[in-house]
């Protein structure tokens, strides 16, 4: 295939380094991009040293109004961007009752108002050059799951949903496709140490198969979904779980 570039953004720890550790092992030239320019040094180095290209990027994406610039910059240190992860996002446990406005506006903007602006503005890009675009949102198992005190959260990832199906059909003929990755639970280095408590053991054996994901278990998926020559998926949101969901 030709150079696929690939922007991960929410890239400094977690599923985001996890996905560009995957994208750049099979191709691709991977554009990290969080806010702790750090870790991203870090990641980057990593990814070159097992034979990868990436690019590290600072970026703090609740700045709406900088998108286009820092895609300048990304594109101009990689080249045209040919993927989009929308990674990026913000956990909180909650009760309704206890959510402030400044906390429902901030998770709205992290995980909602980002990855839309984001979208689109790639999908500009891509229209305004006639090119082919592939864009993997994240959304979550709780958007089919009501799970108490993640009531804010799992609005933004209903919306994710429902914008991934929205814009795929908005671009349905001008090559670019828009797919949702909806993971179960995942260990990740945010939440291992909830799981290692009794309430996270006790909920990890209540699981159908008594066990939480890796993020490693979501590599097929975000490759499928980022290949350009998969041509026959869009607007659908694909639960990876292990079941958690049934």
């Amino acid at each position: 295939m030709t150079e696929q570039i690939a922007l991960v953004t929410g890239a400094s720890s977690g599923l985001g380094a996890q996905f560009s550790r995957v994208l750049a092992a099979n191709g691709y030239t991977v554009i990290a991009a969080a806010r702790r320019e750090d870790r991203l040094t870090a990641l980057c180095k990593e990814i070159i040293a097992a034979g990868g290209k990436a690019h590290p990027l600072q970026m703090d994406v609740t700045d709406i109004a900088g998108i286009p610039a820092t895609l300048d910059k990304a594109e101009a240190m990689a080249g045209p961007i040919t993927c989009l992860i929308n990674n990026a996002g913000i956990g909180t446990e909650q009760r309704a009752t206890d959510v402030t406005p400044d906390d429902f506006d901030h998770i709205m903007t992290v995980n909602l108002k980002a990855p839309f602006f984001l979208a689109t503005e790639m999908g500009r890009r891509w229209i305004g050059r006639k090119q082919e675009g592939r864009i993997v949102n994240v959304s979550s198992l709780s958007v089919a799951r009501a799970i108490p005190g993640l009531t804010s959260y799992a609005m933004t990832k209903a919306a994710i949903s429902r914008m991934t199906q929205m814009l795929a059909r908005e671009w349905i003929n001008m090559g670019i496709n828009v797919n949702a990755v909806a993971p179960g639970y995942i260990n990740t280095e945010i939440n291992e140490a909830a799981f290692e408590t009794d309430k996270g053991k006790q909920m990890t054996a209540m699981m159908p198969r008594r066990r939480i994901g890796d993020p490693s278990d979501l590599d097929q998926t975000i490759l499928y979904l980022s290949d350009p020559t998969q041509r026959f998926l869009t607007g659908q949101v694909i639960y990876v779980d292990d079941g958690q969901g049934l």
